[in-house]
């Protein structure tokens, strides 16, 4: 796999692939960076933290980790399309470094580590990662246990949330997860159960919703504003509004409401009260 190759498999920006095509750094300098990444990830990031040009520096040392690892998914057997769609995060996180900073690069870097570790797959629509349920949860007649694991489902931005892509995903993670309970979790502002009021039983984020069992909400997260808005303003009023459901969304939150964080479950097969790995 090329740098080339892969800038052309995620469909990176243009811009963003003139910058790291004439990026200025030896394979010293990068292995350097490599093992840092890779022995404290932490360490590494607030190290770079303070360059002057660490958001382009980033782009170009993750498209190069996302490289690196193709081998590692080669050796697993994943196929390449996973691979280019796990790693379209990248071009994600660059739009939206350039619509917040005004430059090609990676602001959001801490959530790509999970990528480039083999520790979050995209499959179809959505994302799915390996995770130990921080607590016990109750949903109907299941239990799952506290240290069980299970799949995270994180949702890409960028592309509609139509309802046969999402159960297509599901699908997929059956398969691929072969050997983890197929047990899904998500917490997102797309399970805030005050969405059916704001956007109609028939809306696909309300589709989405119907996979999960709500089992938790947060009333005073503001993801739902950051998503929507891509920024979070004191005054509701102050949103710049450009399509329907931020038109909406002002409308709910001027008028008082929140827009809260839902945490949900979806179970695909039944169990009994207990359930084991």
């Amino acid at each position: 796999m090329t740098i080339d190759d892969f800038c052309e498999g995620i469909g990176l920006h243009q811009g963003a692939r003139g910058l790291i095509a004439a990026y200025n750094m030896d394979e010293a300098e990068y292995s350097q960076h490599k093992t840092a990444f890779y022995n404290h990830s932490e360490s590494f990031f607030k190290e770079l933290e303070n360059e002057s040009d660490f958001r382009p520096k980033m782009l170009y040392l993750f498209v190069r980790f996302a490289v690196d690892a193709y081998e590692a998914y080669q050796k697993r057997g994943i196929d390449t399309k996973i691979y280019f769609d796990t790693f379209s995060d990248l071009q994600i996180w660059c739009t939206a470094c350039v619509r917040k900073f005004g430059e090609y690069g990676i602001a959001q870097y801490d959530w790509l580590k999970e990528h480039v570790q083999l520790k979050l797959f995209r499959l179809g629509r959505l994302q799915f990662q390996p995770l130990a349920m921080s607590e016990e949860v109750r949903v109907d007649d299941a239990v799952i246990e506290k240290q069980q694991i299970v799949l995270n489902v994180h949702i890409p931005e960028g592309e509609p949330l139509l309802s046969h892509e999402v159960e297509a995903s599901f699908e997929a993670a059956l398969t691929f997860f072969r050997g983890i309970t197929p047990v899904f979790i998500c917490q997102s502002w797309l399970l805030y159960p005050g969405l059916t009021e704001l956007l109609g039983s028939q809306s696909n984020i309300i589709q989405f919703q119907n996979h999960f069992e709500i089992y938790d909400v947060n009333e005073y997260s503001r993801q739902a504003e950051k998503r929507i808005f891509h920024s979070v303003q004191e005054n509701p009023l102050d949103y710049e509004v450009k399509t329907s459901l931020q038109r909406s969304a002002q409308a709910w939150l001027v008028s008082g409401r929140k827009l809260g964080v839902g945490s949900g479950i979806k179970i695909m097969a039944p169990y009994g009260h207990r359930m084991s790995l």
